[in-house]
């Protein structure tokens, strides 16, 4: 979770306002607009910056877009986002993370993939955010999901399977439980394992 957009998201009332009603259903852009007083356009400025923070997600309904509130984000503790004395070492990797989501995202969206290994696999996190622990997914399902962060599926999908954050079976997938503790090529580079791994490709 990133903490600064996570805080970002939440400092305008109207978004505010925006959570309070999705915690008690979900509702899309014409309904919310309706609501608030607000113009759709307006609305949909505000979800796109809500859907980055992480706190709301979407799913297609026949013509409309359905926005339902992330809770499980909301019922995390202070501690669990202000980072500690003791994580003071990752900040080189946390001030990469910033980096990657400004030059490479815009309104929550990766428009185009880095070339260099350790800044790919931030993006790939950004994907394995929106996968439910325990969760199955058809391939379309999980095709969806993935488009939300960027738009080949097709790569991601592979890759993730490849690096062991997903297991595929008889065409349903699954986040691998711990996969962390088993890191694939993209994670070593990430924590500083494979440092000669890199082909020295930079963008």
């Amino acid at each position: 979770m990133n903490a600064l957009q996570l805080f970002k998201g939440l400092a305008d009332e109207s978004r505010l306002q925006i959570l309070a009603i999705l915690k008690r259903n979900p509702a899309c852009v014409e309904d919310l607009a309706e609501r608030l007083s607000l113009a759709e356009s307006t609305v949909s400025a505000h979800l796109k910056k809500l859907q980055a923070a992480g706190l709301v997600y979407s799913r297609k309904q026949q013509y409309y877009s359905v926005y339902y509130l992330k809770e499980e984000v909301l019922q995390q503790k202070l501690d669990d986002l202000v980072p500690s004395e003791q994580a003071a070492p990752q900040d080189a990797r946390s001030i990469l993370r910033e980096k990657v989501l400004k030059a490479y995202f815009k309104d929550g969206v990766c428009f185009r993939l880095p070339v260099q290994n350790k800044k790919r696999w931030i993006v790939y996190e950004e994907v394995i955010r929106l996968i439910e622990s325990g969760r199955e997914y058809g391939e379309k399902e999980l095709n969806a999901l993935i488009t939300r962060i960027h738009e080949d599926y097709c790569l991601i999908r592979r890759e993730l399977v490849e690096e062991g954050v997903l297991e595929r079976s008889a065409g349903i997938y699954r986040l691998v439980d711990r996969y962390w503790e088993n890191p694939g090529f993209y994670q070593k580079i990430w924590l500083g394992g494979y440092r000669n791994a890199e082909t020295g490709s930079k963008d």
